[in-house]
């Protein structure tokens, strides 16, 4: 099978795994694959355009969320917490119950489902390789509230590694109490 129709039918199967995605899934969209998705992208871009277009969806989400939360009474608990290192087993239902890293133009993506019902979560931190197969660790901050989903954006992949994807993990999740 030539290449072209190698990929044109990965394409076709995409497409079609998409299409059968139950409603549920589309409704369970994040702040961050809304703002990503409602952006009007030239199709001459760039990774580079792409990644600051997931930084700048990634800070308005996170801004919003805050105010969020804020507007719910936790400012004063969002103010003082330093968010503390979950235990395995918490790590083990949120790995469950989320999906898996998305690794797209040189940056990371990983929906959160926040099951614990009496943590906000505020960083998470991977680990994966460089070029030289050295592990490096990664991490971002956000706001999770129990019950819900977000999307943590890790940009700073160094271009060039094509198995970054394969060999990134979860290394840790931390969070604050919600009361």
């Amino acid at each position: 099978m030539n290449p072209l129709h190698r990929s044109s039918l990965a394409w076709t199967c995409l497409c079609l795994a998409l299409v059968a995605l139950p409603i549920s899934a589309v409704r369970a969209e994040t702040c961050f694959h809304a703002c990503f998705n409602g952006k009007k992208l030239p199709t001459d871009v760039t990774d580079q355009q792409m990644r600051e277009t997931m930084q700048n969806c990634r800070d308005a989400c996170e801004k919003v969320e805050r105010q969020k939360l804020i507007g719910e009474g936790l400012g004063p608990l969002l103010k003082s917490c330093i968010p503390e290192q979950i235990s395995d087993a918490e790590l083990k239902k949120i790995r469950s119950a989320s999906s898996s890293v998305v690794a797209f133009a040189n940056a990371f993506t990983w929906d959160v489902n926040n099951v614990l019902t009496d943590k906000i979560i505020r960083r998470v931190e991977l680990t994966t390789q460089t070029m030289s197969l050295a592990d490096i660790d990664l991490s971002s901050a956000g706001y999770v509230e129990p019950g819900q989903v977000g999307t943590f954006y890790m940009g700073s992949i160094a271009d060039g590694y094509p198995a970054a994807r394969v060999t990134t993990r979860i290394k840790a999740v931390y969070a604050c109490k919600n009361h």
